[in-house]
Order: C-alpha cells, then sequence, then structure tokens
C-alpha cells in the first residue's frame, strides 16, 4: 500500500506511544517504527515495522520519501539524532522532529538540524518554575520552548 502524507515514529517510548495516540485520535496515518516487537498491543499491528530506523531500508519501507515528518522519539538521544541524519540521507520532503531527553545533548543534536526538537524534560521544568512563579502560561510562551535547530 502507498502511503503519503503519513508519520512515521520512531521508538516505544511515552512520548511515542502519545503522539501515536493523538495522531491516530486526529484520523492520520501513522507508521511506527520499532526495534523489536512491543510486549503488549498498544500500536496496531499493521502500523508496525520492526527494524533499525537509522537503516535506511527500514526507512523505505516506511515510506518516509512521502511522509509529512519523521518523530525520532527514541529514549537515547544519539539514536535520535542517527535517525535524522538517516532521513536526510533519503532527500525527501519529510520534517523532521528529535527529542532530547537530556539537556546536555541539545547542541549535539541541534548541529544534525532537524526541523523540530522536543525536550519534555526542559520544557517540563520550564513549565513548571513559569507556573509556580505565577508568570503567565500562555500557549504562546509554550510553543518558544519548542527548540529550533535553528538557535545554536
Amino acid at each position: 500500500m502507498s502511503l503519503q502524507n503519513h508519520y512515521v515514529i520512531v521508538g516505544d517510548t511515552p512520548l511515542a506511544r502519545n503522539s501515536y495516540r493523538e495522531f491516530k485520535q486526529r484520523g492520520q496515518t501513522v507508521r511506527v517504527i520499532l526495534l523489536r516487537q512491543p510486549d503488549d498491543t498498544y500500536f496496531q499491528a499493521e502500523d508496525v515495522i520492526i527494524g533499525d530506523a537509522s537503516d535506511t531500508d527500514v526507512l523505505n519501507e516506511a515510506q518516509v520519501g512521502a511522509a509529512a515528518a519523521v518523530l525520532a522519539l527514541r529514549a537515547d538521544d544519539s539514536e535520535n539524532a542517527f535517525i535524522v541524519l538517516a532521513v536526510r540521507e533519503l532527500q525527501g520532503p519529510a520534517k523532521t522532529v528529535a527529542a532530547v531527553n537530556d539537556s546536555k545533548n541539545l547542541k549535539r543534536v541541534q548541529r544534525v538540524k532537524p526541523d523540530m526538537i522536543i525536550a519534555p524534560q526542559v520544557i517540563g521544568g520550564e513549565v513548571l518554575a513559569m507556573a509556580l512563579s505565577g508568570e503567565e502560561l500562555s500557549s504562546d510562551a509554550i510553543l518558544q520552548m519548542f527548540h529550533s535547530s535553528n538557535r545554536a
């Protein structure tokens, strides 16, 4: 089956699972790349591809060349960076999103130039500090916390 403008999620982290759920609730087509078969049935079987997402053959199986975005959401920041590099190697139009789980790796992941970086631990800390300090929590303020790869 040929896919177009679908989303490819890599990883089986809480962020990956929540992203999968949200895309599915919005009626989007999603493929999930996992290193091994999951122990539960959270992901629909037809959405799962087993393999290493830093391997371009596996990315081609997920049809990333026609995807809207590839979300590298593994727990290991270096793996997320290599996934972004592999997607770039295929030179498709898909936007790349990389999760950064340890703030010390943020600048390193920025060097691979994903279209968007999400750092849940960093964002969570900022939101907590803002809320407890009485600062305004507007949607604009929260959107500013999503670190662009263009920041150095």
